[in-house]
């Protein structure tokens, strides 16, 4: 019976981890000022763990730029989820990758312990995106290298 209690304390507790990370990363961002849609509100409280970074990411998508509402955004936002800080940065950079240091800087801040984790993470996801002429972003995989038999090279033939 107590082992039982025990298990079943311990995953109430697991759980309402869950819970308590997501509406402490919702309260965070709402005490910024940044409007969010309720659609947006409903995405981080809804968040799992691995979840948090793309609904944060669809918040700074949203912003259009405006660099102190996104720095405010992440800032906030790894303040509350400090464990998923790097992932944070990594998503918040891909919406915008124009912003990549002032995202870095903005997490950096919030989670100072974990800044060279944040600087790896946004730099992956800066290498991965580029910015295409109509403001959007196109990801592009790097991680593989073309294959084929054509050489960009030219060679001189002896005369």
């Amino acid at each position: 019976m107590r082992k039982t209690l025990t298990a079943l304390s311990l995953a109430i507790a697991l759980a309402s981890g869950h819970a308590m990370a997501d509406e402490a990363a919702l309260a965070a961002i709402q005490g910024t000022g940044v409007q969010l849609t309720q659609e947006q509100a409903d995405a981080i409280a809804d968040a799992t763990e691995s979840e948090v970074a793309s609904a944060i990411a669809a918040v700074v998508a949203s912003l259009n730029g405006d660099v102190a509402a996104i720095q405010a955004v992440v800032n906030a936002a790894v303040s509350a989820v400090p464990a998923q800080a790097a992932a944070i940065a990594q998503a918040a950079a891909q919406a915008a990758p124009a912003l990549a240091s002032s995202i870095s800087a903005a997490a950096s801040a919030a989670a100072p312990e974990q800044a060279a984790s944040i600087e790896g993470a946004v730099q992956a996801a800066t290498e991965s995106s580029t910015v295409n002429g109509d403001g959007g972003t196109t990801t592009v995989n790097t991680s593989t290298q073309p294959t084929g038999g054509s050489s960009s090279g030219s060679s001189a033939s002896p005369s």
